[in-house]
């Protein structure tokens, strides 16, 4: 068991220490070569980024906002009141017995067809 834990725990170490090099390599890189390191770059963009989106959550009228959400969904629920389910159900079904109708029409000719070809 002891072994084992030792084996384990050099393990992780090694992991951990390659892990390490590697992103001590990658904050050197510049692969654009503009004289300014990538993770530099990278965490400028970011942070302009966090600056931008920081503003706009600063400037949202958020009373506007939640009565504006408040129309929709008042509108909403008047177009769903505004149609009458019970026609729009029926409309359906006779749509589906209508495609279905035609579908058993369409093999039936297809079926005429091809008796036509082999006789």
């Amino acid at each position: 068991m002891f072994i084992k834990k030792t084996i384990t725990a050099v393990a992780v170490d090694s992991a951990r220490d390659y892990l390490k090099e590697r992103l001590a390599e990658l904050k050197q890189l510049d692969l654009d070569k503009d004289g300014q390191k990538d993770v530099d770059q990278v965490m400028e963009v970011l942070n302009h980024l966090g600056e931008k989106v920081k503003d706009s959550i600063d400037s949202t009228d958020f009373p506007k906002l939640a009565s504006g959400l408040e129309q929709i969904f008042n509108g909403i629920g008047l177009v769903g009141d505004s149609v009458d389910r019970q026609k729009l159900a029926a409309t359906c079904d006779e749509l589906a017995k209508g495609i279905g109708q035609i579908g058993h029409l369409l093999r039936l000719g297809i079926a005429e067809v091809k008796n036509q070809e082999q006789s």
